[in-house]
């Protein structure tokens, strides 16, 4: 499969996809490996000429890959609604989206919408987009093979590393103070696998699972870098022996198109790499703590107009 000898995914010809911040890094890496197969991939970003770039490197491999630009700022909820919107205009179909796009350990900062920004990108846009399409998933879901139609949420280990111990912080989402940005970052990544788990429980037609994808080497130690200068001096020792985003990307093509995934046995699982489906954190695990998350999350997008 192109540059990723780890994962066998059959032909996507005729399928469509929507992998949220696509056109760099392990987004990068699953749209091209996608459009490769065949697939219609739709490529979420807030940057129409990084697009253009991701898309002529795409085509110099591929030159009849189907790839589309999405315009889509997670960090803005009334665009991320335009940019549901838009697709569901497109296309009737949606086989598999890759909640890829995040942020990581950048300075506190938050959005037009008065949400921290790591949350907001990582989580909260994410939230809205799926529950926008899922419309779309059931539809496809309902006339497609069982388990093919999946969401993928790429979360990571940080999610049991660098979250707070008692888990989700209903009482400050934003955790702006006394918490670290890695604590914000680990805290966003918990709320990835939750959703998973909660999508699994609400929507069992549709096949929902998080993941870490492992280290590789993408544009997002920039973040670590500029907010704890002794990341610099350790960096290369952490991404020693580390892939690149096409070969990183591995986790995320087998959480898509994987057929040892199973609907009944499978739905809300937690993926290390590649392939491996394990136990997520305690507070990951925690079902009342998904439910509740979901909760809070309706009830902060309804209050700023989002339902």
């Amino acid at each position: 499969m192109g540059n990723n000898s780890q994962v066998s995914i059959p032909d996507l010809s005729g399928k469509v996809a929507i992998v949220t911040g696509g056109h760099t890094g392990l987004g990068f890496g699953t749209s091209i490996e996608l459009a490769i197969r065949g697939a219609r991939v739709y490529i979420g970003s807030r940057s129409e000429s990084k697009f253009g770039d991701a898309r002529r490197d795409i085509l110099a491999e591929c030159p009849h890959a189907d790839v589309r630009f999405l315009p889509l700022d997670l960090a803005d909820l009334s665009n991320v609604r335009n940019a549901a919107e838009r697709f569901i205009q497109e296309e009737s179909s949606l086989h598999w989206l890759v909640n890829n796009a995040g942020v990581m350990c950048i300075p506190y900062e938050e959005t037009v919408d008065g949400f921290e920004m790591q949350i907001a990108v990582n989580y909260i846009g994410h939230f809205l987009f799926t529950k926008l399409l899922l419309p779309t998933l059931h539809r496809t879901a309902s006339i497609s093979r069982k388990g093919s139609v999946r969401i993928v949420n790429v979360s990571s280990d940080g999610h049991a590393k660098l979250a707070p111990k008692d888990g989700i912080v209903f009482s400050g989402m934003n955790m702006k103070d006394n918490f670290s940005v890695w604590a914000r970052y680990g805290h966003s990544k918990l709320a990835n696998v939750l959703h998973s788990k909660e999508l699994a429980r609400r929507y069992p037609d549709i096949l929902s699972v998080s993941l870490h994808p492992g280290t590789v080497k993408t544009n997002l130690s920039a973040g670590p870098i500029s907010s704890t200068p002794l990341y610099r001096l350790i960096k290369p020792l952490v991404e020693l022996g580390a892939p690149g985003p096409r070969k990183g990307a591995a986790n995320i093509l087998f959480a898509v198109g994987s057929t040892t995934l199973k609907l009944g046995s499978d739905n809300g699982a937690y993926l290390l790499p590649v392939g491996k489906v394990s136990a997520p954190s305690k507070a990951g695990s925690d079902p009342k703590m998904a439910e509740d998350l979901w909760s809070w999350t309706e009830k902060a997008l309804a209050s700023r107009g989002f339902k």
